[in-house]
């Protein structure tokens, strides 16, 4: 098993935080609602961007994302209603879609 250090885990959210900015910046500006769908392109989008980019190994990208069936894949309006503990992918997207809201 091969362990990410913290400074790598930093780095890896840093540069998913950056392109997940970007990715909804392109959504919001189209007037986009963030639905579950929506999310989960932004998620694999961003994720596709960090492993093209060669600065970052799969496995640990992995590490951010939501497990694939854990959240629903429909048209409905993201709410995660009392959950306290997310993704860091999904959390990292959510926060930045009412951010830039």
């Amino acid at each position: 098993m091969q362990v990410v250090g913290r400074s790598e885990l930093e780095a890896i959210t840093e540069g998913l935080k950056a392109t997940i900015a970007r990715i909804v910046l392109s959504h919001r500006n189209a007037g986009a609602d963030l639905t579950w769908s929506l999310m989960h392109q932004i998620e694999s989008e961003a994720m596709r961007a960090l492993e093209q980019s060669g600065n970052f190994d799969l496995t640990h990208l992995n590490l951010l994302r939501a497990y694939p069936t854990a959240y629903p894949r429909t048209d409905d309006l993201v709410n995660f209603g009392n959950a306290t503990t997310l993704p860091i992918a999904l959390s990292l997207i959510y926060r930045e879609y009412r951010r830039s809201h």
